[in-house]
């Protein structure tokens, strides 16, 4: 099934159901996971992450339909007193992190009892597609629980509130780790607050490095290369470096560390198309002669290099910081095996060149659907006020493995080599070149298809970059 066709599917589920699966907690029918450790929607909460942006098109074209519909389906708009404040999310229906944000709800309402706070809980992948709902059909939504990609899709739609705006920017600058902060901007504005703050940069196992002699992490290509081929000789069944190759969304998204590394890029700064190049072409070269070698083994996503890490069948791959926490359950040693999740800068092509990393985060985005209306002393911001509080967010890495946003918090944990170096890591994290395109989806299946048929050797280096170029050009990039 197409994305597209996978998406209207979705759409017309949620319009059909009764109107109270919109307003409280959903559940999955899915195998529930040992307290304590990642949800399986947590597992694949990245790929689905790439497969799932909404563009302003979509938003616009998919509200028209699927509100008038929900509106006749729902009967009336959900109110809520002007002290009462409505929050969506996903991270609170997970097994891995309900429990502890329960508390934190019911702490907010201990010290706001004259403020009703209603919390709907929305599995990961219908997220975007609950929100555009609540806001055609005039449903009270105050604050919302973002991905960092998804913010520009949300800015053009509409309903959301600068920032800098409702706190003052010094209160934002002051509180807030300037990688994080950078999430938030589109346009100049920072439309959200960042909650969970990191990047997409590869993690190492360091036990696999070491059974195979290498001595350290990589620092140039070369020595990338070198140290994936000691680990295949050590591990002949292994994937040394872990990539996908079976979701586009995902070749895409993680392809670009390569052609970034190499000088390369998809766009340029104004949008235009720039794929076939030379460091594009040395780039997918490397992806490839990398499969050729079996230093890639083929036919894996992020779900499945997860898994084969713990496994120690790859030494390499990209991922967020909830790296570690996925490390802890799926070796079954918790966090025992902490020592073996290392935070990697991605390999240079020269000594001196600056390490790449992509942005990723959780956000918190305040909104004015239904008549919510943002203030700093209100309900809405209390509440994003207290999710950012330091003691807060350190308990929350402590029982999930997401980082903090909070500069306090960071300064807390800075005896953490783990998230401290991360952090430094993170610090020249760019966002996806796709981010900023109402298409965005059409245009990453392209790109993922035609370095995947690269990889797999179907077709040459050149000739997948210029069928990319070809096809990107027929389509069109739209700016949000």
């Amino acid at each position: 099934m197409t994305w597209g066709r996978a998406f209207a599917t979705q759409c017309s589920t949620l319009v059909s159901t009764r109107r109270s699966t919109i307003l409280t907690k959903r559940t999955t029918h899915r195998r529930r996971p040992r307290a304590g450790t990642p949800s399986e929607a947590n597992d694949h909460r990245e790929d689905i992450m790439i497969t799932t942006r909404l563009s302003r098109r979509d938003l616009l074209t998919l509200g028209a339909a699927a509100g008038a519909a929900h509106l006749g389906a729902s009967g009336k708009v959900f109110a809520t007193g002007q002290d009462d404040m409505v929050y969506v999310g996903w991270s609170h229906t997970e097994a891995g992190s309900k429990a502890y944000l329960e508390q934190v709800f019911d702490r907010f309402r201990a010290e706001n009892k004259a403020s009703k706070l209603e919390t709907i809980g929305v599995p990961f992948a219908q997220v975007q597609t609950t929100l555009l709902l609540r806001k055609r059909s005039n449903q009270r939504t105050d604050v919302a629980q973002l991905q960092e990609r998804w913010l520009s899709s949300f800015v053009a739609a509409g309903g959301m509130s600068d920032v800098d705006e409702i706190f003052g920017s010094q209160f934002v600058d002051k509180t807030y780790h300037p990688t994080a902060l950078a999430m938030t901007k589109i346009n100049g504005k920072r439309y959200a607050l960042p909650w969970v703050a990191g990047s997409t940069g590869l993690v190492g196992n360091a036990k696999v490095m070491e059974e195979a002699g290498v001595k350290e992490a990589p620092r140039t290509i070369d020595a990338f290369v070198d140290a994936l081929r000691k680990v295949k000789k050590a591990k002949p069944s292994s994937s040394p470096m872990g990539f996908s190759t079976k979701n586009p969304g995902l070749t895409q998204f993680e392809s670009q560390l390569f052609f970034w590394t190499f000088g390369g890029s998809f766009f340029d700064a104004s949008g235009g198309i720039v794929v076939d190049s030379e460091p594009n072409k040395q780039a997918l070269t490397l992806l490839a002669d990398l499969v050729k070698d079996g230093l890639i083994l083929p036919g894996n996503d992020r779900f499945d290099l997860r898994r084969l890490f713990a496994q120690e069948q790859v030494a390499f791959y990209p991922d967020p910081p909830l790296a570690r926490a996925f490390a802890r359950a799926q070796s079954g040693q918790g966090t025992a095996y902490d020592k073996n999740v290392l935070p990697v800068a991605m390999p240079v092509l020269k000594a001196g060149n600056e390490a790449v990393s992509l942005q990723w985060g959780h956000l918190l985005g305040m909104l004015d659907y239904g008549g919510a209306m943002a203030a700093a002393d209100g309900p809405s911001g209390r509440f994003v006020k207290m999710l950012s509080k330091p003691e807060v967010q350190i308990e929350y890495y402590k029982a999930t493995g997401a980082f903090p946003s909070a500069l306090a918090a960071i300064e807390a944990l800075r005896d953490d080599a783990y998230l401290t170096g991360w952090l430094e890591l993170s610090r020249t994290a760019r966002p996806d070149e796709l981010v900023s395109f109402a298409n965005a989806t059409e245009l990453s299946t392209v790109i993922g298809e035609e370095v995947a048929a690269a990889m797999l050797g179907q077709k040459t280096p050149q000739d997948a970059l210029t069928s990319m170029s070809d096809r990107l050009k027929a389509i069109g990039p739209r700016k949000s």
